[in-house]
C-alpha cells in the first residue's frame, strides 16, 4: 500500500511567528522547484552563508548525497542522511527531515536539518542547564548578546538581592548595581575578553553568610559571533568551613601538646606556693593580722585561676578517657537545664526551651557534650548585659530524605559579635569578655570536631546563634530512613 502524501497547511502569519523559534534545527524553505526561498538564523550561522547568497539557489547545491527531486518530498516526514556544504566548503554530517508544506495556497517544501545525534544532545544539554538554574548551591546568570538578563537562578537572585521577575530583561549594569567590584570585573571581561575565574567574595544577609566563587565568560558560536555571556556563583561555604576547621584543629593540637608538656612544670611550684600560703593564712588569722590575711586570700584566688587556666590548656589536647556511647542529645540538654536556668535567673535572663523531647541518637561522650552546651549557654547569658531571652531549639538536618545530623541552636538577643572578631571567634585566646581566657569556644570546637560534627555561628545586631551539628548514628539513619 502506497503512503498518501501529507501536506502541512499553515497561514503566513503563523509561519512568520514560528520561523526563528524552531529549536535546535537548521530550517530551509524551498519553492516547488526546490529552490531556496528562506532560511532560519541557525542555518545561516552553521553554514556561514549570507541570506542574499542563498536566495534563489538550488537546494541541491548546498545539501548533497540526497536526491531532492520533488518526488522525494512526497513521503511524509521522510528522513535522510545528508551532508551540508558550508560557505568554507566544509562538509557537515546531517540528518534531514523533509516534508511538503502549503503556506496560504502555495506549495513549498520544508527541510529541517540537525547534526547527527544533535537533538538528543540538545535535549540533554537543555535539561542540564535547567538543573543548574534550579540548583540551590549554584548561582547562574545568562545574558543576551546585548548583556541583558535572559535567565537567573534563585541563588543568584539572593546574592544580588533581587527578584527574578524584576530583573528579567534588565541590563548587567542594573543587575550588579549593589556589587560594584564584581560589576567592574564583568565590564573588564567584556572589554578585554578575558574570563573571570574563581573570584572569591562573601555574601551575607540577615543571619546567613556564604563564601562564594564567581566565574564569568562570553558565549560565542562556531563562527566567533557573540551570543551572550554567563556568570556563575559557586557556594563553597562548606569547603571553606572544613579548611578553617582543619587549620584550627592543627593549631589547637600544637597548643595542646605544649600545654600537656608544661602543665606539670607549672602546677608543681603552684602546689608548693599554695600550701605555704595556706599556712601563712592560718597564722595571720591566729595573730589577728586581718589586712595581711586578706592579701593571702587574694593570692590564693589568683593561684586557683592559674590552675583553672592550666586545666583549660590541657583540654585543648585530644581529650583522654572519652566514654563514647549512643546518646539522645535532647536528654543531655534536659539534664543540664537546671544549671542553665539558675545561671539565667542570676542575670535576669528568660530561657525559652523549644527542643523536641526526642531527637535521633548520636555517637558522643555525654559529659563532654554537657560541657559544650553549658559553655555556649553561659556565653549567651553573659552576652545579654541588660536582660533578654536565651532560646534553645533544635531539629534534624536531612539529606535525600534521610536524617543526616542533629542540630542544637542556642540563640541570644545580645549585641552580636563584631565582624573583626567573628572570623577568629574559635581561635585560642580570642574573647569578647573583659575577664575571659578565650579558650572556652576553642575547647568546645575541638570536642565537637572529635565527634565528627561542627559548630556554626551567625550573628547580627539582634544577637547571635550558635548551632551545634553532630552526625546521626548509622543505626538511627537506617531506622528513621
Amino acid at each position: 500500500m502506497n503512503d498518501v502524501p501529507v501536506v502541512v497547511r499553515v497561514r503566513q502569519e503563523t509561519m512568520e511567528w514560528y520561523w526563528n523559534k524552531i529549536p535546535f534545527v537548521l530550517a530551509v524553505l524551498c519553492d516547488a522547484q526546490c529552490v531556496v526561498v528562506r532560511t532560519n538564523l541557525l542555518f545561516r550561522q552553521e553554514s556561514g552563508y549570507e541570506d542574499a547568497t542563498l536566495m534563489g539557489r538550488p537546494l541541491a547545491d548546498i545539501i548533497i548525497d540526497c536526491d531532492l527531486g520533488a518526488a522525494a518530498w512526497e513521503t511524509p516526514a521522510s528522513e535522510h542522511r545528508v551532508r551540508l556544504r558550508t560557505k568554507d566548503e566544509e562538509l557537515l554530517e546531517m540528518e534531514l527531515m523533509a516534508m511538503p508544506i502549503e503556506i496560504g495556497d502555495t506549495r513549498h517544501y520544508l527541510a529541517l536539518l540537525h547534526q547527527v545525534g544533535a537533538i538528543q544532545q540538545s535535549g540533554l544539554m537543555q535539561q542540564f542547564a535547567l538543573t543548574l538554574l534550579r540548583d540551590e548551591s549554584m548561582g547562574v546568570i545568562l545574558l543576551h548578546a546585548n548583556f541583558r538578563v535572559n535567565a537567573i537562578s534563585p541563588l543568584a537572585c539572593k546574592v544580588l538581592g533581587v527578584a527574578k521577575e524584576e530583573v528579567q530583561g534588565k541590563s548587567m549594569d542594573e543587575l550588579f548595581i549593589h556589587a560594584p567590584l564584581e560589576h567592574q570585573l564583568l565590564k573588564q571581561m567584556i572589554v578585554e575578553e578575558q574570563p573571570v575565574r574563581n573570584h572569591p567574595f562573601r555574601w551575607s544577609m540577615d543571619y546567613e553568610q556564604r563564601e562564594l566563587l564567581m566565574d564569568a565568560n562570553l558565549l560565542r558560536d562556531r563562527q566567533g559571533r557573540l551570543l551572550g555571556a554567563y556568570v556563575t556563583f559557586k557556594d563553597v561555604s562548606n569547603l571553606r568551613s572544613l579548611e578553617e576547621q582543619v587549620q584550627r584543629s592543627d593549631r589547637l593540637a600544637m597548643i595542646g601538646q605544649i600545654a600537656a608538656g608544661t602543665a606539670h612544670e607549672i602546677r608543681n611550684p603552684l602546689t608548693a606556693i599554695k600550701g605555704f600560703l595556706q599556712m601563712f593564712k592560718n597564722t595571720m588569722k591566729e595573730k589577728g593580722l586581718n589586712k595581711e590575711y586578706g592579701y593571702t586570700e587574694i593570692m590564693l584566688t589568683e593561684i586557683d585561676r592559674i590552675n583553672e587556666l592550666v586545666s583549660e590548656f590541657l583540654l585543648l589536647s585530644k581529650p583522654k578517657n572519652i566514654t563514647v556511647d549512643l546518646i539522645d542529645p535532647a536528654a543531655v540538654m534536659s539534664e543540664i537545664m537546671p544549671i542553665i536556668q539558675n545561671e539565667a535567673l542570676l542575670h535576669g535572663i528568660v530561657v525559652d526551651y523549644r527542643l523536641p523531647e526526642v531527637l535521633p541518637r548520636i555517637v558522643a561522650d555525654r559529659e563532654m557534650l554537657k560541657q559544650v552546651f553549658l559553655n555556649i549557654g553561659k556565653n549567651g547569658i553573659e552576652a545579654m548585659k541588660e536582660g533578654g531571652v536565651l532560646t534553645i531549639s533544635g531539629g534534624v538536618e536531612r539529606e535525600q530524605g534521610l536524617p543526616r545530623s542533629v542540630c542544637i541552636d542556642i540563640q541570644d538577643n545580645g549585641p552580636g559579635i563584631e565582624a573583626g572578631i567573628l572570623d577568629r571567634i574559635f581561635d585560642p585566646f580570642v574573647t569578647t569578655k573583659s575577664t575571659g581566657t578565650g579558650l572556652g569556644l576553642s575547647v568546645c570546637q575541638r570536642i565537637i570536631h572529635d565527634m565528627g560534627g561542627l559548630i556554626r555561628i551567625s550573628t547580627g545586631s539582634g544577637g547571635s546563634t550558635f548551632t551545634v551539628s553532630i552526625p546521626c548514628s548509622i543505626e538511627e539513619r537506617e531506622a528513621l530512613g
